[in-house]
Formats: C-alpha cells, sequence, structure tokens
C-alpha cells in the first residue's frame, strides 16, 4: 500500500513537471485556443446560429440579438478605455486607442443604423434592458480588470472577438450556400472577412507579446498565472455559449 502511494506520488509530480514545460514553451494563445474550442464548436450548433445561416431565423430574434449586442459593446467600449489607462508601455497604449476607435465605429456607425433598419427606434432602446446573460457576462469581465489587472481584461475581451472570427469563418464554409441567400450574409461575411480575421490576429500577437513580457519579469509565478488567464478565457466562452442559447428563447 504504501508502495502504491508513493508511486501515485511520482506520478502525479511526473505529470505536474510536464504539464509545467508544456506551459512554458507554449505561446498562451495557443492554450487559450485549446481552452475554447470545444465551446466555439457548440456554439456553431446553436439553433440561433443554425437558422441565421439557413436564413430561417425570425427576424424578430434578431432584432433582439442587434440590442443584446448593442448593450454588450457599450461595457465592451467602457472595459477597452480601462485598460487603455492601464497599459503600460507606449505602443500597447496606441493599440488599445485603434481597437476603441474601431469597436466605436462598429457601435455607433454600423450597429445602431442596422438597428434602425430593423425598425428598432430610440424608444425601443431605452425601454430595453440588457438580458442577465450579458450583465453576467460583462460584470465577470469588469471584475477580471479589477481584480486581476491589465493582461486578464485583455485576454477576456479577446475571447469574444476570436470566437466570432472563428465560428465566421467556420460556419462561411460549413453553410456557404445557403449563406448566400440567407438574410443575415452580412453578418457572416463581416465575420469572416480578411481584414476582419486579420485584425483579430493582430489581437492575439499583441497578447502573446505582453504576456511574454509579463512572464520575463515574474517566472516564478508564471504557471499560476498562465492557468488564470486561461481560466478567464474559457469562462468567457462559456458565457458567449450560454448567451446564443438564451437568444433563441429570449422576446424582444
Amino acid at each position: 500500500m504504501r508502495k502504491n502511494k508513493e508511486e501515485l506520488r511520482r506520478t502525479k509530480k511526473t505529470r505536474k513537471k510536464k504539464e509545467e514545460i508544456w506551459w512554458g514553451m507554449a505561446k498562451l494563445s495557443e492554450l487559450l485556443y485549446e481552452k475554447a474550442e470545444s465551446l466555439w464548436l457548440s456554439s456553431m450548433e446553436e439553433p440561433f446560429l443554425v437558422k441565421m445561416a439557413e436564413g430561417t431565423l425570425n427576424q424578430s430574434l434578431f432584432g433582439n440579438y442587434m440590442l443584446q449586442d448593442y448593450f454588450y459593446l457599450l461595457e465592451y467600449i467602457k472595459i477597452l478605455k480601462e485598460l487603455r489607462s492601464l497599459a503600460k508601455n507606449p505602443a500597447m497604449q496606441r493599440f488599445m486607442e485603434e481597437i476603441i476607435s474601431v469597436t466605436e465605429m462598429e457601435c455607433f456607425l454600423v450597429h445602431v443604423p442596422e438597428m434602425k433598419r430593423l425598425g428598432i427606434g430610440d424608444e425601443e432602446i431605452k425601454k430595453t434592458k440588457a438580458c442577465r446573460v450579458v450583465c453576467n457576462y460583462t460584470s465577470y469581465i469588469h471584475k477580471q480588470v479589477k481584480e486581476e489587472g491589465f493582461l486578464a481584461g485583455l485576454t477576456a475581451l479577446l475571447q469574444c472577438s476570436w470566437s466570432y472570427a472563428y465560428i465566421g469563418r467556420k460556419m462561411t464554409k460549413k453553410y456557404g450556400n445557403a449563406i448566400q441567400t440567407s438574410p443575415y450574409k452580412a453578418w457572416f461575411d463581416a465575420y469572416s472577412a480578411k481584414e476582419y480575421v486579420e485584425a483579430n490576429q493582430l489581437w492575439i500577437d499583441s497578447l502573446d507579446s505582453e504576456w511574454e513580457a509579463v512572464r520575463s519579469e515574474n517566472e516564478s509565478q508564471d504557471v499560476e498565472n498562465t492557468e488564470k488567464l486561461c481560466n478567464i478565457f474559457q469562462r468567457c466562452a462559456e458565457y458567449e455559449l450560454l448567451l446564443w442559447k438564451s437568444l433563441y428563447q429570449l422576446s424582444p
């Protein structure tokens, strides 16, 4: 019995050492991808997105999605501005400025006009509230920024951008013919576009660079901090999946 316990202890120690080596060699983005891909694939199977691709989603449901996404974007912009104030080096500060500018343009010059095209006016926007999932999701990200700092916030927000790029490309490939005649074709075109994918990759690369800089300053907490970021990313992917589920059940 004592021998078995000793062997088990050595096995656990060896496994932990291998994990530490892997975590030390891999890029942060590779670890994040491993955490989230299965959740992104699950999102792709949700009726809301499938019916969007097939062109059969009720327009009122899509209109409600636009409203909820608008509320999410407002918080997203607030978090980006908070992260800008926390960024330490000029290059990252400029990068955050660019993301804020693009996101504000998307929100107010693309998203709001599209809502109005769908018949969603200012009064409806004012009387509608963010759903529970959006509130919980954005509150979670705010909490991570407050408690864990810049890198945690950047990781959390990247999940949304990356998941949209992943889903946009994958679903366009899978439902290509159906999407061509879907009334929601523009949505898939936007998130599978080369420009969007490249912008998302720039964010991924920037996060990897920032992570490497932080690691070099505090190697003793490397594995612990990396695992924390991976868990944040995974939790955000879980919120995203939950949102796609809830959107199919919500009525505007």
